[in-house]
């Protein structure tokens, strides 16, 4: 019996696909409820205290935004209307994006603490309109829950066959039941459960309904009608503009769920790194689930819309596939449902109800839960209504943008904001869709016209308040965001235009810093351009001989390569654009006229592949972009100039594999290849600031040692003549020897303790063989008596312990954070420094009256290799950090500017009393 038919004999007397939904909806609901015991506190519940990975939030991130209005939704409006939709659905991969190269480095020690958009918000704004924020938050998370509880009902309805109201009451029911009771962890937990789902089963439904409808050129060629395939003269051409325009906007980034997600994140490149993966993982949905809606188009013309998806999977799976494409379906939609549920919970319970309820933390927890689950049972009764899924999506995204995404958009940019534009930003927004709404305007222009107008409201109380459009400054030391790189990368290219001094130096850095073996690839090409001399087969004359004369070139470039120790000196230095020349003709250039030469064969598919890989392992991004562009025009101009148009099949086929061809190749070089030379990059970034710490802290020290050996040399050379001297100066200058020698001594341990200390800041950990517990009293004591400044005044230290705190871990290593905290104060010192350190309870306050820190420098002082001034190194402070969170504790900074800076180091309790 064959393997099938097996399965259907089982399906005959077993109905195992409901048996596998079942399992599937039942294993959730235990893996949620399991991961979900450890939730303590309301941090825990809201943002797991940031302790997942890049790895965790990029699958949390994706499975929360890719939805059943991602996937079901979409796919009915590909199957309505054909491919004009496209126009629109790429609006959201232009918007992240954009979040991806100005929002996410944003994500800054600002928002520490902080678990919803509304605080953000309040952040920004003020406490007022950030309850505001909360309740718009919380009915914009509702509406997405809506939808994808309506999605889940819709699926359980169709394939367990049951009531469309039992069906969303048993899928929906078991998500509030792990969400209410798990939180944000029991979330993460099924969404990676989740994610396992969506990655292969929906590509799998994609595969299997593209094959039974012949492939992808015949879902894309063959139609009764060609309305599928009109964009500008479609009928909604306008419609879908609009909405791209819409969803191009970043303000999508300020989606609560997804603001929760960035929340979570440790630091801003943890942000953009999810974001980007994110980005490229949606571009892959938005074509799987058009080939699975153009699939739906010829194999089942006449189905309802939202239901293409169920009908490929149950028409035309097999049992058991079929039960677990389902489960993939359904955990499509529970992810983002699950996300909006607990980000609603907390956006009506933190951000809404009055902070007096709740006299501790416990009872704030069980607040959340409460209201988490009534807001379940909310969206469950407005599933159970079946609302079109894309009017509430775009009815949730402008309640979003508007009253949560603009402000926060323009206040992240560094615009200067006050709660007057904010509510000028909501009112305009807010009346240009009731007006909107009443005069009957085209439903798809509404969401573009209200996100303009409050932008406009926005701008205006702006102006009034300003008298001019005002940014606040911050000071970015030793830290890139997006932006500034952007920035950095646009000035680059903008020098390489006026001269060619210029551009010779930029490509000279890029050379330089990759290291590039330009040796071994004069010698690959060089083999490579003169083998296949005796491989060719004579066809046209003209043809033969032009593409022998350009191999010739190529093959002289690349012997240029391996000589380049015997270039004149002149000339050497302009090396670099001879190695960027180079590269530019033998790999896309060449590339680019073979390929047309041998009309696209399959042997220079391949070929363009390896050229395109190559490319990527010897420049960085930015060059590999210029050179592939620049290298392909030329070729194709070359090639109409010396030869004719170009006869390239122009099917289907060959046309959607050379583009899978390139991009892929591309994507694959730029991913794997690229992340070396950001590693690189770091580690020289790395060893740079600590040469040049090292330089700096040793200074002194060195220059002491000189003064000394100077004065030693002045005295040798006066006991030389012993004879002329008294006995008395002899005494005194041996006197000045043994000052000297101690002198040299004291100095020389210093220089050995300032090496030591900073080797110590410098690690990521705590390795100590001294672990055990100690009084901090001890520990204070030994640090002022070891700490290696001279002018450490014990006079100008009050200390004042109400508590002697006792904690687990390493003596040395807790010296040495004293030793940071000393060299912090003294580095900014004013003229009569005072240093007071107390205890209360179990934080240890460490307190000076120096110049103090700026308000913008705060939250990045415990970022490593970040500094606040040119002589800092920015590795200090990051180490004090490291060894407050190894023994279990915590530091934070508290700064005015002019007057004191403050440290409170909150230690871990191991003893009750001492």
């Amino acid at each position: 019996m064959s393997g099938f038919s097996t399965m259907e004999y089982l399906a005959r007397y077993f109905d195992i696909d409901k048996a596998i939904i079942l399992i599937f909806l039942v294993f959730t609901l235990i893996i949620g409820i399991i991961a979900g015991r450890k939730t303590k506190d309301t941090n825990d519940y809201a943002i797991a205290n940031k302790s997942y990975g890049s790895p965790i939030l990029f699958l949390t991130l994706t499975v929360s935004l890719i939805g059943g209005g991602s996937t079901i939704g979409e796919a009915a409006q590909f199957y309505n209307d054909g491919l004009v939709y496209l126009i629109a659905s790429i609006g959201t991969p232009v918007s992240i994006l954009l979040t991806a190269l100005y929002i996410t480095p944003k994500f800054d020690r600002r928002f520490n603490g902080r678990i919803s958009v509304a605080d953000m918000i309040e952040y920004f704004y003020g406490y007022t309109p950030s309850r505001f924020a909360g309740v718009i938050g919380y009915f914009v998370c509702l509406g997405i829950l809506s939808i994808q509880c309506t999605v889940m009902g819709y699926l359980t309805f169709i394939f367990l066959e049951i009531s469309y109201s039992a069906s969303v009451c048993l899928s929906v029911g078991l998500l509030i039941l792990y969400s209410t009771f798990g939180g944000i962890r029991a979330i993460t937990i099924t969404n990676i459960f989740q994610f396992a789902m969506l990655i292969v089963m929906v590509p799998l439904i994609a595969s299997i309904s593209v094959t039974e409808a012949g492939g992808l050129n015949s879902i894309f060629s063959n139609f009764k009608t060609n309305s599928h395939m009109q964009i500008l003269n479609h009928p909604k051409f306008f419609d879908y503009l609009a909405l791209f325009l819409f969803w191009s906007l970043p303000f999508s980034a300020f989606f609560p769920p997804q603001i929760q997600r960035y929340l979570m994140v440790r630091n801003h490149k943890q942000a953009t790194r999810i974001t980007f993966l994110y980005l490229f993982l949606k571009i892959a949905v938005i074509f799987i689930v058009l080939s699975i809606a153009f699939s739906a188009v010829k194999l089942f013309p006449d189905v309802e819309p939202k239901a293409i998806i169920p009908k490929i999977i149950d028409d035309l799976m097999p049992p058991i596939i079929r039960g677990i494409a389902i489960a993939g379906m359904l955990s499509v939609t529970m992810s983002t449902a699950d996300s909006a549920l607990n980000t609603a919970g907390i956006l009506i319970t933190h951000n809404t109800l009055p902070a007096n309820w709740f006299y501790t933390d416990k009872i704030k927890l069980s607040f959340l839960r409460i209201f988490t689950f009534i807001t379940g049972i909310i969206a469950m009764f407005i599933a159970l209504q079946n609302s079109n899924i894309i009017s509430v999506l775009v009815l949730s995204e402008i309640l979003s943008f508007s009253a949560l995404g603009i402000p926060l958009l323009l206040g992240m940019l560094d615009l200067k904001v006050s709660n007057k534009s904010f509510w000028a930003c909501n009112v305009f927004a807010g009346c240009a869709y009731f007006i909107s709404y009443y005069y009957n305007i085209r439903e798809f222009a509404i969401p573009i016209i209200t996100c303009m107008s409050g932008i406009s409201g926005f701008m205006l109380a702006h102006l009034i308040e300003n008298r001019k459009i005002v940014f606040i400054e911050r000071r970015y030391i030793q830290r890139k965001s997006g932006k500034l790189v952007l920035i950095n990368t646009i000035k680059n290219f903008y020098t390489l235009l006026p001269n060619f001094k210029t551009a010779s130096s930029y490509l000279k850095t890029n050379l330089d810093k990759f290291s590039t073996n330009y040796l071994m690839f004069g010698i690959f090409c060089c083999i490579n351009y003169t083998v296949p001399y005796f491989m060719w087969t004579y066809q046209k004359p003209e043809n033969y001989l032009l593409m022998l004369l350009m191999r010739l070139i190529a093959g002289i470039l690349c012997t240029g390569l391996l000589v380049k120790d015997y270039w004149p000196e002149k000339i050497k230095k302009y090396f670099s654009i001879y190695w960027y020349i180079t590269v530019l003709y033998c790999l896309p250039f060449m590339t680019t006229i073979m390929f047309m030469l041998m009309e696209a064969h399959i042997e220079w598919l391949i070929n363009l592949t390896l050229a395109i890989m190559l490319l990527t392992m010897l420049v960085d991004w930015i060059s590999f972009i210029v050179i592939l562009i620049t290298g392909t025009i030329l070729g194709y101009l070359f090639y109409r100039i010396a030869i004719g148009v170009p006869d390239i099949p122009t099917d289907f086929d060959t046309i959607y594999l050379l583009i899978y061809v390139c991009v892929f190749s591309s994507l694959i070089g730029l991913l794997f290849v690229r992340k070396k030379e950001v590693v690189n990059e770091g580690k020289l970034e790395a060893m740079r600031l600590f040469g040049t710490s090292i330089a700096h802290e040793v200074k002194d020290p060195l220059s002491s040692l000189n003064m000394c050996i100077q004065h030693i040399e002045m005295i040798l050379k006066k006991l030389a003549d012993s004879s002329k001297l008294e006995q008395l100066e002899i005494d005194n200058y041996h006197s000045q020897l043994v000052e000297l020698i101690e002198i040299l001594k004291n100095t020389s341990i210093q220089g050995i303790k300032i090496i030591d200390s900073l080797l110590t800041s410098l690690k990521s950990s705590v390795i100590a063989d001294d672990r055990g517990e100690y009084l901090i009293s001890e520990c204070i004591k030994q640090s002022i008596t070891e700490y290696h400044q001279g002018n450490l005044n014990p006079n100008h230290i009050q200390i004042l312990l109400s508590k002697n705190i006792k904690f687990y871990g390493s003596m040395q290593y807790m010296k040495h954070l004293f030793f940071n905290l000393f060299r912090y104060a003294y580095k900014h010192n004013t003229r009569s420094l005072n240093i007071d350190i107390r205890t209360e309870g179990n934080i240890l306050y460490f307190k000076d009256n120096g110049r103090g820190i700026l308000k913008e420098d705060l939250p990045f002082i415990f970022d490593r290799f970040y500094s606040d001034s040119k002589s800092g190194n920015g590795i200090g402070l990051a180490f004090c950090k490291i060894v407050m969170e190894d023994i279990g504790g915590s530091i934070k900074c508290n700064s005015e500017v002019g007057k004191f800076t403050e440290f409170a180091l909150h230690f871990p309790i191991i003893n009750k009393k001492l």
